[in-house]
C-alpha cells in the first residue's frame, strides 16, 4: 500500500485500527482520565492525520528547532557517558566516540541546516552494552 495514498489508507482495516487507537488516546486526554499531554514518537504525518476524526488534536513538533534534540542523544550526552566509563582516559573516549559518530550519529529532526545532529539512543545503548558488559573492546 502506498503510504502517501490517503484514500487507500482510509478504506483499509489498518485505518479502522488506527482510528480506534487514536480515539483511545484522545479520550485519555480528557479530565476524566487525567492525561495532560501525550508524547508519541515514530508516527508519520499520515498517521497523525484525521482518519475519521479518531485523533484530530495532534501537533507535530518534529521539525521545530527547539525540540530538535528531544529524540536523541547529543554529542555532549555521548561524550559525558563515555567519560564516566573511561574515567580520564581521553584516548579511549575519543576512540569510541569516533566509532559511535561513524555509525550512530547524523539524525536531523530540525528542518534548518544549522540544527544539531543527534545519536540514535538504541544504537548507543547497544554499543555500550557490547563494549562494557561483554568486554569485547
Amino acid at each position: 500500500m502506498d503510504p502517501h495514498d490517503y484514500e487507500a489508507w482510509r478504506g483499509s482495516g489498518i485505518a479502522g485500527t488506527l482510528k480506534a487507537f487514536w480515539s483511545a488516546v484522545k479520550a485519555a486526554t480528557t479530565k476524566r482520565y487525567g492525561v495532560k499531554n501525550v508524547f508519541i514518537t515514530g508516527i508519520s504525518p499520515l498517521l497523525l492525520s484525521d482518519i475519521g476524526s479518531g485523533f484530530n488534536i495532534a501537533s507535530n513538533i518534529s521539525f521545530k528547532p527547539r525540540f530538535e534534540t528531544v529524540c536523541g542523544l547529543t554529542t555532549d550526552d555521548v561524550e559525558d557517558i563515555l567519560k564516566l566509563f573511561y574515567k580520564g582516559n581521553e584516548e579511549m573516549v575519543q576512540k569510541h566516540f569516533a566509532e559511535l559518530e561513524k555509525y550512530a550519529n547524523g539524525y536531523h529532526f530540525s528542518n534548518i541546516k544549522s540544527g544539531h545532529k543527534v545519536f540514535n539512543p538504541g544504537t548507543v545503548m547497544w554499543y555500550l552494552d557490547v563494549i562494557f558488559l561483554n568486554s569485547l573492546f
